[in-house]
């Protein structure tokens, strides 16, 4: 069997991202329309509504904005 080169793995890690990206928008719309129906049902449960964004925006934070990139090290490659 031939070896995987570094532009097969890059392409394979690449899908990885684009479909773990693509589960995190689904998971933040569902959450959404759980918010809108818990605000527009039940407003005096301001907490869960506080605690879904908080969720949310943690989610937001780690894999749209790639604030991790920000602590990783400098020697990957570009």
């Amino acid at each position: 069997m031939a070896e995987m080169t570094q532009t097969d793995e890059k392409s394979e890690e690449y899908k990885a991202d684009l479909s773990a990206g693509n589960w995190i928008l689904v998971m933040l719309a569902v959450l959404t329309v759980g918010e809108f129906l818990v605000g527009v049902i039940a407003p005096p449960w301001g907490f869960i509504l506080l605690i879904i964004a908080f969720w949310k925006s943690y989610y937001v934070i780690k894999d749209f904005m790639h604030i991790g990139r920000l602590f990783g090290s400098d020697e990957e490659s570009h």
